[in-house]
């Protein structure tokens, strides 16, 4: 076991919103929702910082302006708005990257993320200060209470100057207009609160994801899964073989698995970064690679379904295999051919639904790779959004195409060879369910149990009779690891 510390740190009508113990009221104060209707340029494309969470930022910095100051609240409530309406985090990161006014991006980024990890918290403690729910308010309104109560709550400026600003913003901004004066009143009630006096955590978990965990896995360890969201994830980077170690105090857990001791560094400054010395992989992303070239040591071919961003196809250009990736996203491909150019990486690229490979095709892999498209409950500490984008009704449909993709994966799978299948989810219904119906439907497949790396301990993993499941909170001393589901599957011999 390695050894480091660990690192804490739509249209609804919102109308008759009534303060608690107090006489302002707004009588419907939004029609509709809406996004917030801010003139801000977002410049030119740049590459995005892989590290878009960092430490507490100061909101009075002298050397940004109040304008500036300004312009990076409405930032956060348009960036947070296009989150609500379906636009992956990733895309808005690199938004917010690309912005090429002078205003505190940090600042912009602690607030966003933040107001959505706690959002659950933070809707329960502005429940008590108004006497209609907070959740039957349009979008935009929830957007401005929530980025502005985590912003006081965390704040090193003080508190009543931070609500002030955000009761001024409100103001300049379209139907927000409406709001100025309620949202004055309840954020001095906010003032008064404290982080340590918001509610149980479980609470940011919404009920069908608590209720899914806990028949799953249990009321404890969903309440750590729960508490862990408010932690900074940490940084772990895969160094390509042979390369140096950029970060001389961070954590080594094996010769080519490194743990940034500070999550807020960039990597884009890390020696070796423009050299393709090493991509940013959370320790628990890496494993169905490693775990699955060691059942199969004589591989020479592979091929990744569903390979974009390109973190998996990394891995196995690096062990040395001839590769083919597939994705039907196309600006999700073109990001894997720009990954693999700055390591100067190659590898053949299909754009192609998994579901419509040519089905009859003579080419065989020794290695199939299934990182299959899923609910991703498992990296929600990195991809807070999710919190707000899933729903219930989305499972099983990704169950049903999960299953779909497993049988056309096998297809592929040379004699000998080994399907890997992937998911960064929490829930059995796309992992252990999900492998035991394959090898219900394939009499022919057996699963293959992988040796456990020593770093990882024979404590942590969980094995089953169809694969090996990681939880966020295994080798929690260590700041945890995102939550993965992998099986490894081959034909049996006749």
């Amino acid at each position: 076991m390695f050894a480091f510390t660990r690192r804490s740190k739509d249209a609804i009508i919102a109308s008759n919103l009534v303060l608690k113990k107090n006489k302002i009221r707004i009588i419907t104060w939004l029609s509709r929702p809406t996004a917030c209707a801010v003139s801000i340029n977002l410049g030119q494309s740049h590459a995005c910082s892989h590290r878009w969470l960092q430490d507490e930022p100061h909101v009075t910095n002298p050397n940004y302006s109040a304008k500036q100051r300004d312009d990076a609240r409405r930032l956060s409530l348009q960036l947070l708005d296009k989150i609500r309406n379906g636009a992956a985090l990733d895309d808005v990161v690199e938004m917010l990257a690309r912005h090429d006014q002078p205003i505190p991006k940090s600042y912009v980024r602690h607030i966003l993320m933040g107001a959505m990890r706690q959002s659950g918290q933070l809707a329960r403690m502005l429940n008590r200060h108004l006497s209609k729910p907070f959740d039957k308010a349009s979008s935009d309104i929830q957007d401005i209470f929530l980025l502005a109560s985590f912003d006081i709550l965390n704040t090193t400026a003080p508190k009543p100057s931070v609500a002030h600003a955000w009761v001024e913003t409100s103001k300049t901004i379209g139907n927000l207009k409406r709001a100025a004066n309620l949202l004055n009143a309840v954020l001095r009630k906010v003032v008064a609160e404290t982080p340590e006096e918001l509610p149980n955590p479980i609470h940011n978990l919404p009920f069908w994801l608590r209720k899914r965990l806990i028949a799953d896995w249990g009321q404890p360890r969903m309440e750590k899964i729960a508490a862990m969201l408010l932690e900074v994830p940490p940084t772990d980077l895969r160094l390509m073989k042979g390369q140096e170690n950029p970060a001389k105090d961070a954590h080594v857990v094996t010769d080519q698995l490194i743990r940034l001791a500070d999550a807020s560094i960039d990597v884009r400054d890390l020696k070796g970064f423009d050299e393709g010395s090493f991509i940013v992989q959370n320790l628990a992303a890496g494993l169905p690679v490693d775990l699955g070239l060691a059942l199969h040591p004589t591989a020479k071919t592979a091929i990744d379904l569903c390979a974009a961003p390109g973190g998996k196809t990394i891995q196995l250009l690096d062990h040395g295999l001839e590769v083919t990736a597939v994705d039907y996203n196309t600006r999700r491909l073109t990001k894997l051919e720009q990954n693999l150019t700055r390591l100067g990486l190659d590898a053949r690229t299909i754009r192609a639904d998994v579901l419509q490979l040519q089905q009859n095709t003579d080419e065989s892999y020794d290695v199939v790779l299934l990182d299959a498209p899923c609910t991703a409950t498992g990296t929600i500490r990195r991809h807070p959004d999710l919190l707000i984008q899933k729903h219930e009704s989305q499972l099983e449909e990704l169950v049903e195409i999960q299953k779909k993709m497993l049988d056309r994966a096998c297809q592929l799978l040379a004699p000998g060879g080994i399907l890997i299948y992937a998911v960064c989810s929490l829930f059995k219904m796309e992992g252990e369910d999900q492998a035991k119906s394959f090898l219900e439907r394939h009499e022919d497949f057996e699963f293959v149990a992988p040796t456990l790396p020593v770093w990882l301990g024979d404590k942590e993993a969980i094995e089953t009779h169809e694969g090996v499941r990681i939880l966020p909170d295994h080798l929690l001393e260590h700041g945890g690891m995102d939550g993965f589901f992998m099986g490894y599957f081959k034909r049996k011999k006749r």
